[in-house]
């Protein structure tokens, strides 16, 4: 058999294999609920190390005095570190609920930013936001938002990257993020060329 046709083999071998495996959960990286409230600092967001699957992220944000704030509007500051080999490829809203009194209008505030913090609060110190669970249809749980089209890319690879969520209508806004990881191709490619050098050992031995 030629070389061709063993990575031919080894790529569908690896393909199956990975549609075939069952989804890793990846893990809960912070919930006010337990871990007490997010950074409302810009230039100090909390940071959390994503790992392989869907990892969660649940706050509550909005105009109330018993949230942490200083300024009468509770603000959710975090940054995730992608290690290497790894990439973030989409954000899901799992859910998105308000309470205290008003609503949300159009929806509540999600920026982005490359890198661990924020210069500071104004459309030139981000580099795409998105209104996220915007009307009743939004509240379905894994409605995903596409923060990845306001900056022209298609994932967040390995590095720091920050999130700032607010709302800035008089309501208590309670939200569950979860940010899908997988590998990235290179390492996936990398895996196919191991498998191909292991699989020419064994035939040599």
């Amino acid at each position: 058999m030629s070389p061709k046709s063993h990575l031919l083999q080894a790529l569908v071998f690896l393909g199956l294999c990975w549609a075939a495996s069952p989804r890793v959960d990846g893990a809960v990286l912070w919930s006010e609920a337990s871990d007490g409230d997010l950074s409302g600092d810009f230039s100090a967001p909390q940071l959390l190390t994503v790992s392989l699957g869907d990892n969660i992220v649940a706050g509550r944000m909005g105009q109330t005095g018993d949230l942490g704030a200083t300024n009468g509007s509770d603000a959710d500051y975090f940054a995730i570190i992608v290690p290497d080999g790894l990439e973030v490829v989409a954000i899901t809203v799992d859910s998105y609920l308000f309470s205290g009194g008003g609503n949300p209008g159009g929806g509540s505030f999600l920026a982005y930013g490359e890198g661990a913090d924020f210069m500071g609060q104004g459309f030139g110190d981000i580099d795409g936001y998105v209104i996220f669970a915007a009307d009743a249809e939004n509240l379905l749980p894994g409605l995903r938002q596409d923060i990845f089209g306001d900056l022209s890319q298609t994932s967040l690879g390995a590095g720091e990257h920050a999130f700032w969520l607010q709302e800035t209508n008089p309501t208590v806004v309670e939200y569950s993020l979860a940010f899908d990881v997988v590998p990235e191709p290179t390492s996936l490619g990398l895996l196919v060329l191991a498998f191909w050098f292991g699989l020419g050992l064994r035939r040599r031995s």
